[in-house]
C-alpha cells in the first residue's frame, strides 16, 4: 500500500519533532538518517553522524558476545530490544532502552535498520539511589540498636573496672590490666558515638547559618590536621544561601572528609573546598526540586574504584590496611548530613581524584 505525499509529509514532521531518539542505518550499519532528538542526546550533529558507522556510539561497557548476539538476531530478520550503554560525543555515557527493527525490501532482503531509543539514564539513577537509601536506612536501624545495647554493656564494664582498680595496688599486674581494660572500654565508647551519629540517634540543636562560617573556622585546624604536603584551596560563594544545621556536627563531617582526602592522596596532594548555590535545575535526580547550599570537597588522589563507590558510606567498610582505620569516618559523615536533612554524593571528578558533594536545603524565609 502506497502512502500519499500528504501522509509522507505528516510522518516526516512527526519523526523530526518526536522526543524519541531515532536513526536509520543501511544493512552494513552506516548511519543514513538521524532525527533532532538523536543530535540532542548524543552531541553529534546530523552532518557529523551521517555516513559514519553506528559503532561511534559504542561505550565499551558490553562484551563482544553481547553485540554478536544482537547482530545475529537482526541479520536473521528479527527485531531486537534491550538496554544499551552508549557514549556521547563528549565521552559521557547514557543508557538506552532500545528497539532495532530490520526494514525489508520487496524480495525480503534487509535494506535498512531502524533504531528507536529511549534514554532511561535518569530512571536507573533513581532506582539505584532508592535502593542505596533503603539499604543505608536498614543499616542505620541495625547500627542504632546494636549501639544502644553495646553502650549499656560498656557502662557496666567501665563502672565495674573503676571500682576494681581502686582496690588494686598501683604497679601490680592486676592494676595494669584493669587500667588497660578501662582505656580500651573508653575508646570503644567513641566508636559507639560514631555509630549513633550514622544511625542519626545523636541529639542535635540546628541553627540557621551560612556553610561558609564553620568552613572558615576549620581553616586553621586543617593546616595542622592535614600536614605540610597537602595544600588546601578555598572557593566560597559570597552569596551563599543559609541553611539550618548543627554547626559542630557539620564541622566534624568536613574534617572527616578532609582526612579521607588526605589518606586517599597518601598525605601529599591538593584539596579544594567549594561552596555554591544550586537549583532548582541541574540537581541530582533524587533531590526534591528547590534551592540548596552546596559543599564540595575534592582531592587529587587516584579516585574511587567502581566496585567501591556504592559502599563508600557503609559503616566498617574500609579499603585501608588492617589496623589503619575503623571504616566509620565516611559513615559518620553520612549520618551527620542526613540528620541535618542533607544529601551527600561521592563521585570521581573528570579532572581526576574523588569529589564529595553535600546538599543542604536553603532557608529562604
Amino acid at each position: 500500500m502506497s502512502i500519499s505525499p500528504e501522509n509522507c509529509a505528516i510522518l516526516a514532521e512527526a519523526i523530526e519533532q518526536t522526543c524519541q531518539t531515532l536513526f536509520i542505518t543501511d544493512a552494513r550499519g552506516t548511519i543514513i538518517y538521524v532525527n533532532p532528538a538523536f543530535e540532542r542526546l548524543t552531541g553529534y550533529s546530523r552532518e557529523e553522524a551521517l555516513g559514519r558507522n553506528a559503532s561511534i556510539l559504542k561505550s565499551g561497557e558490553h562484551s563482544a558476545d553481547f553485540y554478536a548476539a544482537m547482530w545475529a538476531a537482526l541479520r536473521a530478520g528479527k527485531s531486537w530490544r534491550g538496554r544499551l550503554v552508549n557514549r556521547r560525543k563528549d565521552g559521557s555515557t547514557y543508557t538506552d532502552d532500545q528497539r532495532i527493527c530490520p526494514v525489508k525490501g520487496e524480495n525480503g532482503e534487509i535494506k535498512y535498520f531502524l533504531a528507536l531509543r529511549h534514554d532511561i539514564t535518569r530512571e536507573i539513577q533513581l532506582e539505584e539511589q532508592l535502593a542505596q537509601s533503603q539499604k543505608m536506612e536498614s543499616m542505620g536501624l541495625l547500627a542504632g540498636q546494636i549501639s544502644h545495647d553495646f553502650n549499656n554493656l560498656l557502662t557496666i564494664i567501665i563502672g565495674s573496672m573503676e571500682l576494681i582498680s581502686e582496690d588494686l595496688k598501683p604497679g601490680t599486674v592486676g592494676h595494669k590490666l584493669a587500667t588497660e581494660i578501662l582505656r580500651s572500654s573508653k575508646e570503644s565508647t567513641n566508636l559507639i558515638k560514631q555509630l549513633l551519629i550514622f544511625a542519626r540517634k545523636q541529639d542535635a540543636t540546628p541553627v540557621v547559618v551560612s556553610l561558609n562560617e564553620p568552613v572558615k573556622e576549620l581553616k586553621v585546624l586543617f593546616d595542622n590536621l592535614l600536614g605540610r604536603n597537602v595544600s588546601v584551596a578555598y572557593s566560597l560563594a559570597d552569596d551563599l544561601v543559609k541553611v539550618k544545621i548543627e554547626p559542630e556536627h557539620f564541622k566534624q563531617a568536613v574534617m572527616n572528609l578532609a582526612i579521607n582526602a588526605r589518606d586517599a592522596m597518601n598525605g601529599s596532594g591538593a584539596m579544594l573546598v567549594r561552596t555554591y548555590n544550586a537549583g532548582p535545575e541541574g540537581l541530582p535526580p533524587s533531590l526534591p526540586r528547590g534551592v540548596y547550599a552546596v559543599l564540595e570537597v575534592g582531592d587529587t588522589g587516584p579516585g574511587i574504584p567502581k566496585d567501591v563507590l556504592p559502599r563508600m558510606f557503609e559503616p566498617f567498610f574500609t579499603t585501608k590496611p588492617k589496623g589503619k582505620g575503623t571504616g566509620l569516618g565516611l559513615s559518620t559523615v553520612y549520618g551527620i548530613v542526613t540528620q541535618n536533612k542533607g544529601h551527600i554524593f561521592a563521585a570521581n571528578s573528570p579532572r581526576g581524584g574523588a569529589v564529595f558533594t553535600v546538599y543542604f536545603p536553603a532557608i529562604l524565609a
